[in-house]
């Protein structure tokens, strides 16, 4: 089988992926950080398992794994709206930090939405 090449598909799906990951990484912080206003919150606790929902979604979209297009499209929109919810949490629970991530994270899913992406062989 031949290898996927670098294509504005790929790029999507990583800036998905690490915005995701890296939300990971700043709620994980929020929730332990005293400093933060939101430690301990049952909010912020929400938006880490929302972020890690949405590593797995990304992954779930890389290269060719999903064949079908009704859950290539499930997949993909259950992200969009993991992301904007996401950013709305992390918007009430004053994380500007996770919602420009999630704004990246948004542009991911354009392009890798807006991408074309080779046929199946």
């Amino acid at each position: 089988m031949a290898r996927q090449g670098f294509n504005a598909s790929s790029i999507g799906f990583w800036l998905i992926l690490l915005a995701a990951l890296a939300g990971l990484a700043v709620s994980v912080f929020n929730y332990f950080d005293r400093q933060s206003g939101i430690a301990g919150e049952p909010g912020t606790i929400l938006v880490i398992v929302s972020t890690a929902i949405l590593a797995g979604l990304a992954s779930l979209m890389r290269g060719g794994i999903l064949h079908a297009r009704f859950l290539r499209g499930f997949i993909a929109f259950g992200a969009v709206f993991d992301i904007a919810g996401t950013a709305f949490a992390a918007y009430l629970l004053h994380s500007p930090s996770l919602v420009i991530l999630m704004l990246v994270g948004l542009l991911g899913w354009i392009v890798y939405m807006f991408s074309p992406r080779p046929a199946f062989a």
